[in-house]
């Protein structure tokens, strides 16, 4: 029977499934884009680092290393700041 082996060799037997079908998308709850501009504008009025932080690893998808340099500060600092700046966000947007 070759031609049998043959067809299990090349993955003649496996069920093809869509990618999606496969691993859903995960359903997140939207951002509300008016109420974290308005976060942020409070987080620079109070502590102006945090929301450069905040816009330099979210936004701009930078390291924790890439942003102490871009800011002149210590990594320590920066994973600080970040800490401190996300349950600040999460907190006052949670509250809205």
């Amino acid at each position: 029977m070759p031609g049998r082996s043959t067809r299990a060799k090349r993955g003649g037997d496996i069920t093809i499934v869509a990618l999606d079908e496969a691993f859903p998308a995960p359903r997140e709850s939207p951002i509300d884009v008016l109420a974290l501009d308005e976060a942020l504008t409070e987080l620079t009025a109070l502590e102006p680092r945090l929301c450069r932080v905040v816009e330099l690893k979210f936004f701009a998808g930078l390291t924790i290393d890439e942003t102490a340099l871009a800011l002149n500060i210590s990594t320590a600092t920066v994973e600080r700041d970040w800490i401190v700046a996300k349950a600040w966000l999460h907190q006052r947007l949670s509250s809205s």
